[in-house]
């Protein structure tokens, strides 16, 4: 994702950063996200788990080999623990990315037992409850919220990385550890006993915790501003009331605007896979949206090269602002490499100190993606 247009070009704000902007201040990811990249010019935490559904991993007492698309965010939320336990787990400093072929270790998976060493009996688990998706709820967060892994609540309700959370949608939460929801609460006074008094009711206010936003501020040690974590997550709160497309549709898009605006395909799909793995409904804390994950800044830069305003929350629009971004790039910079690396890094950032150690393992990442679609 590039960070923000060249220096020297002027930007003015299209009408889709305008309406964006509306109650936050917009700047310039890291969160999905999405997804496999985690550099200083942006830091993927897309909120949709999984970047690449097709990965396969060999599994060994807790171990995994990664895969090409896999990174430290999609290997966290498909094992169910957090980001920073994974990163604990395997010395993986901040901003840093995973290869294809690596070993990591997924803390907290159980070790195998032995004769001689049995396993300790596991106390029994509650039984499943019921949630009722409420606007801006998601798999990771109503994982959280009920105690139990991502993967235990996919496979519970059928869900997979492509699968939106409708408002209104009943799902089953499978040895649910959450506290009663306020129906069953209001039922706990008729089983007490007669002598003894039913406690007072709280206050709503108390009673009702804080939602918790869909976009966190903080992904691989490093905190986004408040007013950019703001706009991010009003952006993700947006994605989730519209259709958005399948991961194939999206994939077909993205080669099919590659090639009518004279862009290798391979190379645009390639970029795409990596920053999202194909999902246009991920936004990160540095408010990179959809399936390009291309921040506002770049989205005006974009507008201006196509000649017209995009919307960032639209899939086509979308698309067209990354390839667009990607061409450019790719026209201004000496080779292939460069190019990709300025998408990452930024152009400017490119030309003044050149690649990070994060960006040379972005372009080695984009790269394997490219192969990959040849």
């Amino acid at each position: 994702m590039p960070v923000e247009p060249p220096e020297h070009r002027p930007s003015a704000r299209s009408a889709w950063a305008r309406r964006a902007t509306k109650g936050s201040a917009v700047t310039a990811l890291a969160a999905l996200s999405a997804l496999g990249s985690l550099g200083a010019a942006h830091a993927h935490s897309p909120v949709t788990p999984q970047n690449n559904a097709a990965s396969q991993h060999a599994h060994t007492r807790g171990e995994i080999t990664v895969a090409p698309g896999d990174s430290v965010w999609s290997l966290a939320t498909k094992h169910g623990v957090t980001v920073t336990d994974m990163m604990n787990a395997n010395n993986i400093p901040a901003h840093a990315m995973v290869r294809p072929g690596d070993r990591l270790t997924i803390p907290g998976r159980p070790k195998e037992h032995t004769e001689a060493e049995p396993a300790e009996p596991s106390e029994p688990r509650p039984p499943s409850a019921q949630h009722t998706v409420a606007p801006g709820d998601t798999v990771w967060d109503l994982a959280d919220q009920h105690g139990v892994s991502v993967v235990e609540l996919q496979r519970a309700n059928d869900l997979d990385a492509s699968s939106l959370l409708r408002p209104g949608r009943t799902l089953t939460i499978p040895g649910s550890q959450a506290t009663p929801q306020a129906a069953d609460a209001a039922q706990a006074p008729a089983a007490a006993s007669a002598t003894e008094p039913a406690p007072e009711p709280k206050a709503p206010e108390a009673a009702k915790a804080a939602p918790k936003a869909a976009v966190d501020d903080t992904f691989a040690g490093r905190t986004y501003p408040q007013h950019v974590v703001n706009s991010a997550n009003e952006h993700h709160a947006e994605l989730q009331k519209r259709e958005l497309p399948s991961q194939e549709a999206l994939q077909s898009l993205v080669r099919e605007t590659a090639e009518s605006m004279g862009v290798e395909p391979t190379l645009a799909l390639a970029h795409a896979a990596q920053e999202s793995g194909f999902q246009q409904g991920v936004v990160s804390p540095a408010d990179a949206v959809g399936t390009m994950q291309v921040i506002p800044s770049a989205g005006e830069w974009a507008s201006q090269l196509v000649g017209r305003d995009l919307d960032l929350l639209d899939a086509r629009d979308n698309v067209t602002a990354g390839v667009a971004i990607i061409k450019e790039l790719q026209d201004k910079t000496p080779s292939k490499e460069m190019g990709i690396a300025a998408y990452y890094q930024g152009l400017h950032g490119v030309k003044t100190y050149g690649l990070f150690s994060d960006t040379k393992d972005y372009v080695r990442a984009v790269s394997a993606q490219e192969k990959r679609f040849a």
